[in-house]
């Protein structure tokens, strides 16, 4: 049987594996082993009636009272604003098999048309094969421009005269969903991006109601049982949509997940639109981190040949530019096959037109030529730093910046340039820099250069997406394409947040609490550069308080980022950080197969803390803890997943005299005799 567009009908369902799609009487049930949820369709527009979660039994959702999804200035079947003729055309199922994008799942299309406003709406929802995920997209193409005031000046909507606008007729709803009477929302997760001038990337909102913020929310029972929402859509702070928040709350317990990612003046009748996907996530007690992690394992495959690295970025030694040469970089790519290091990155400076400020600055146009080699410094281009790095085995990586000033609407022809260099340097990994997706247009057009990119290089190009400034993806949008270039975090500067072992090891935690850091990179400056009067001016306890190994410890769960020139490094330093790379390589591929949690207090200079990688399938994992500089010599530590068993643990590596202890089933002691310092063990179940 033919699986590809296969029309659901009510005399045909269709099935696959687990997975059934089903039309009875106006009603469309999609399920699989896990999970059911069930639409009224006599408006067209999806009404959700139930959902159940097929583990526990639990009836999550109460009957909706109007459609799911709703668009701002577009009249909907149960919108009194005006009168509508919504009519349901044709419903598909089809499997969508795996690839570098996504997981094996199925994606059902429904086609849905109003002839009033001449507006079409494609529904599509994807589920995967014995998993509890149902996620949502929304398409949208019209003959009319949504019937709204599209601005928020003057607060013309808070006016008497305008009182008929209520927030559903002014907000782009995604997906909603009414809950049933024991579930009720428990915490909201918001993000930050522009980490050039925050440590502050996580917000957690206890119990929030009517209107928030966030990429995340999680809705419980008493039990602990629930779902969670995932928005895969930029961080709050960088969206263009109208409405004022992520999610909404109504008096009748309906949650309302916003956030299309499309104003009302890019709706046209030329070309369909579609939003961010949006998920809802099943678990049971004590799981939500556990299935929010192994749904971002599904849905963003990561391959452990090309997608993991140890990359050295020059940048971070605070004067890169002015040292580009040939000789330079050929000395950079030896010091750095010395270190250990996968793969090193030529940043801005190596190109013709020199420098990011001439499109960021002086708003330049850039051209094809702006992206040749400067000859003055690079009079081979790369033919002899390719071969340099072909005998380092070290890789050639790139920093680049896409045209953002024209919304990227160039994109062949920056794509061509990228593959270009992939075919004549055999250079994989591309760091994007001055992302602004300002528009749809923009947004779409980026994505399509690097989708293309990645399937005409048979997913060998891969991306680091830069999210220190800017309107960018963030921490759940674009992962199919690469993985995360956190900060920028200098230690010889005099300005900016500056790096400290304690922040950085801060960051990394939080957003280890709901990311996978296997997509992060995380940064290890010169442990000799530092820029003390710039620490003293601020107040600030000196870096190198924490010994340079304790440095290079911190992102050993992570994608380390060596942020310094390493020709310049002190023989010393260089030494220490050459040993900890050969320690994260040697067991990289084993804390990657595991999910990676935080564990231990949160870091704030005075505790004991670290992760936990845990391999449920072979009850094994990895556990590093770091004393921190006013630390006590030991703490009780929660076990991320429950340990069902005796707890066997090894000691690898670290820079203190530690010890383990199991005292409950999922509680530990951990000691270390010398603060500023971490440890490294292995564990076994038994």
């Amino acid at each position: 049987m033919s699986y590809q567009n296969q029309e659901i009908t009510s005399t045909q369902s269709f099935t696959y594996k687990d997975i059934k799609v089903e039309l009875k009487e106006h009603r469309l049930l999609i399920e699989n082993s896990r999970l059911a949820r069930l639409f009224e369709l006599k408006h067209a527009v999806p009404q959700t009636i139930s959902l159940k979660d097929k583990s526990s039994g639990a009836e999550l959702a109460a009957q909706h009272d109007h459609g799911d999804f709703s668009f701002a200035g577009i009249n909907m079947p149960h919108n009194l604003r005006g009168r509508t003729e919504y009519r349901l055309g044709k419903i598909t199922a089809s499997v969508v098999e795996e690839s570098i994008f996504d997981a094996e799942h199925i994606c059902v299309k429904l086609k849905i048309h109003e002839d009033i406003q001449q507006v079409s709406f494609t529904r599509k929802y994807f589920i995967y094969p014995d998993l509890p995920y149902l996620a949502s997209q929304t398409g949208i193409i019209s003959k009319v421009t949504p019937l709204m005031y599209w601005t928020r000046r003057g607060g013309m909507y808070k006016t008497d005269l305008y009182k008929q606008h209520s927030p559903a007729t002014l907000e782009s709803c995604e997906d909603s969903l009414k809950l049933s009477d024991n579930l009720h929302p428990a915490k909201a997760v918001e993000f930050a991006g522009r980490t050039d001038y925050t440590h502050d990337h996580v917000f957690e909102h206890e119990n929030p109601a009517a209107m928030f913020n966030g990429n995340l929310l999680f809705c419980e029972n008493t039990s602990g049982d629930g779902l969670l929402f995932l928005q895969e859509a930029p961080l709050s702070g960088e969206r263009r949509d109208f409405e004022e928040y992520d999610f909404r709350i109504d008096e009748k317990n309906t949650v309302h997940s916003c956030c299309w990612g499309i104003n009302a003046h890019e709706v046209s009748p030329e070309k369909e639109l579609f939003s961010y996907r949006h998920v809802l996530v099943l678990y049971q007690a004590g799981d939500a981190i556990t299935s929010l992690k192994n749904y971002l394992k599904t849905r963003f495959p990561q391959n452990p040949q090309r997608d993991y690295s140890v990359t050295v970025n020059p940048w971070g030694s605070g004067g890169f530019p002015s040292l580009v040469s040939e000789q330079f970089l050929i000395d950079e790519i030896n010091a750095s096959g010395a270190l250990g290091a996968t793969h090193y990155q030529v940043d801005d400076g190596w190109q013709k037109g020199r420098a990011l400020s001439e499109m960021i600055g002086n708003n330049r146009h850039m051209t094809r030529e702006f992206w040749d080699f400067s000859r003055e410094h690079l009079p081979n281009g790369f033919d002899h730093i390719a071969t340099a790095a072909k005998d380092a085995g070290v890789e050639l990586a790139l920093w680049m910046a896409p045209s953002c000033n024209c919304e990227y609407r160039d994109w062949r022809e920056f794509a061509d340039i990228v593959y270009d260099y992939y075919c004549r340097y055999n250079i994989r990994m591309f760091k994007i820099d001055a992302v602004m997706t300002r528009t749809k247009e923009a947004e779409d057009n980026l994505e399509k250069m690097v989708r293309h990119l990645r399937e005409r290089s048979k997913g060998e190009i891969f991306f680091n997406f830069d999210t220190t400034n800017g309107q960018r993806p963030g921490y759940f949008l674009f992962l199919e394409y690469g993985n995360i270039f956190l900060e920028n975090r200098y230690v010889c500067h005099s300005w900016g947040l500056g790096y400290h072992p304690e922040t950085t090891l801060r960051c990394m935690w939080r957003l280890t609490k709901y990311i996978r850091p296997q997509t992060l990179q995380i940064e290890i400056p010169d442990f000799k550069a530092i820029n003390r009067e710039f620490y003293a001016e601020k107040k600030r306890l000196q870096p190198d308080i924490y010994p340079a190994d304790y440095w290079a410890a911190v992102p050993l769960f992570s994608n380390p980022l060596i942020w310094l020139a390493p020709s310049r490094l002190d023989p010393e330093v260089a030494e220490i950080y050459r040993k900890l790379i050969k320690l994260h390589l040697e067991y990289r591929d084993q804390i990657f197969a595991g999910e990676i949690y935080s564990i231990g207090q949160e870091p704030d200079g005075s505790s004991i803390c670290g992760f936990q990688s845990h391999n449920a399938a072979s009850g094994s994992g990895f556990l590093v803890f770091y004393r921190e500089n006013n630390a006590a010599p030991s703490a009780q530590i929660q076990s991320a997943v429950a340990l069902n068993g005796n707890l066997a643990v090894t000691h690898i590596a670290g820079s203190s005299n530690s010890s383990v202890a199991q005292n409950t089933e999922n509680e530990l002691t951990v000691t270390m005799d010398k603060s500023c310092s971490f440890t490294f063990y292995s564990y076994k179940l038994h």
